[in-house]
């Protein structure tokens, strides 16, 4: 059962979801006691709003590999608790070759045995938060507040991990949405939607979200037409260079300047796709039967259709398709990234004038927010709202990189008692048993490589 009253806390962890989870996992791992941690938010599970994510996407498997995973420790890999949990070495040998990548079903029952065991659950305060007040008082602290503007407990540090935007929609589209007529037609690929066999759809874009409906679409008898703003993305394993997934590659990017960043993420950010067998397999077939073809160019215009919509398409890169009717319009283009576009983020900025860049916070290197954190009371960003500081702040892999500096700056500030090897050896190993027992408890996902 979650917490009834507010309470006062070394950490505060604001947000419900993975990365309240990975701080949450890495204070118990490094010796914080329980009371000492609060994760404040709605949702009862940890994944509780991926889950849903992923169910609307059709996703089978993460586009991360054996290293993201929820035990504090980077050992066992993912792939070696799979082989472990189904007396397997293929996960061995698919890891070995880069091919491997972790199913959804299994994530998810490996974070929910990591926090039934750490209980997340149990000292998670069910409200959202809606401000955080700096307060000097003889010990520099924070003191949240909910949406209605009720008092939810003290910390002396703080992270904020919560999570993406509001989904993203072209202008056009964003417009043609205000119309009763037109919006259960018009949906984002993170969205519940449900493909009509024999409909013409379009589909937004040429990224993970977007080959994913391509596939969810043909899988119907629908007929698919790609609709790409720019020339097709490179294909590319994760969502950011492998490099940028290591310490030394994070540190690079961190020597560039905050304009530089943005840019560079501009570009390694544009779209990209993982190359999977069976998605390949799918497009080849639907372009045969003639349910699969490719357009260059962006919506202006949307109207109703004899189909259901009408809308029309012009290119940059040739002659402009024109009207073109269709039953439906699916827009693979991610969330809103600007910080603005959360109510809290956007009320620090505010009433704190902390800098913001392209609708990005300034955050320090270690994602610290300038003016509010401190060495001895930190406040820390986590999530796609870190990217500018770590490029892949958004991944299982980021969003733990993040946690474990975090964590280990809070202990360093409050002296606590390093915990022994032992100690923290029987506790991995005990999260990593019960991780591979409820991994072997549910549906093996095919992999798609």
């Amino acid at each position: 059962m979650p917490l009834a009253q507010p309470r006062d806390s070394t950490i505060a962890v604001i947000g419900d979801g993975f990365g309240s989870a990975l701080v949450h996992t890495t204070a118990m791992y490094l010796g914080f006691r329980p009371e000492q941690v609060t994760v404040y938010g709605p949702a009862d599970r940890p994944f509780a709003t991926y889950q849903q994510f992923a169910f609307n996407l059709g996703q089978t498997v993460l586009r991360s590999e054996s290293e993201s995973h929820f035990l504090p420790a980077d050992w066992p890999t993912f792939a070696q608790l799979d082989a472990w949990s189904r007396r397997s070495l293929a996960p061995l040998g698919r890891s070995i070759r880069r091919k491997y990548n972790p199913g959804v079903p299994d994530i998810m029952a490996e974070l929910a045995a990591v926090q039934a065991r750490l209980g997340w659950d149990a000292n998670r305060y069910p409200h959202r938060i809606g401000w955080v007040q700096r307060e000097e008082g003889p010990t520099p602290h924070f003191v949240l507040y909910d949406e209605e503007a009720r008092y939810a407990g003290r910390a002396k540090h703080v992270m904020l991990a919560i999570g993406h935007g509001p989904l993203a929609f072209p202008p056009a589209l964003a417009k043609a949405r205000q119309d009763p007529a037109l919006v259960d037609r018009i949906v984002q690929a993170y969205e519940p939607k449900q493909y009509a066999p024999g409909g013409r759809y379009i589909v937004i874009g040429a990224g993970i979200a977007s080959v994913n409906e391509w596939a969810n679409a043909l899988d119907v008898g629908a007929k698919v037409l790609a609709l790409l703003r720019n020339p097709v993305p490179d294909e590319q394993d994760l969502n950011t260079p492998r490099c940028l997934f290591e310490s030394l590659g994070i540190d690079a990017f961190q020597g560039l300047s905050f304009d530089q960043r943005l840019e560079f993420l501009a570009k390694i950010l544009k779209g990209t796709s993982p190359k999977r067998r069976a998605w390949a397999d799918k497009v080849r077939r639907g372009r045969a039967e003639g349910r699969f073809d490719q357009l260059m160019g962006e919506i202006d215009q949307v109207e109703q259709g004899p189909a259901g919509l009408r809308v029309h398409i012009s290119s940059q890169h040739g002659p402009d398709p024109g009207w073109l009717d269709v039953t439906g319009v699916v827009a693979g283009t991610g969330f809103a990234k600007s910080a603005l576009t959360l109510p809290l983020l956007r009320r620090l900025v505010q009433h704190y004038q902390l800098p913001v860049e392209q609708g990005r916070i300034v955050l320090r290197s270690n994602c610290g927010v300038p003016g509010l954190d401190r060495p001895e009371s930190r406040m820390c960003v986590t999530g796609i709202h870190a990217n500018p500081v770590v490029p892949n702040g958004d991944t299982i892999a980021g969003l733990k990189y993040i946690a474990r500096r975090f964590v280990s700056d809070v202990a360093r500030a409050e002296r606590l008692p390093r915990r022994s090897f032992a100690s923290r050896m029987s506790t991995q190993l005990s999260l990593a048993s019960a991780s591979a027992d409820a991994i072997r408890h549910v549906r093996h996902a095919e992999q798609l490589a």
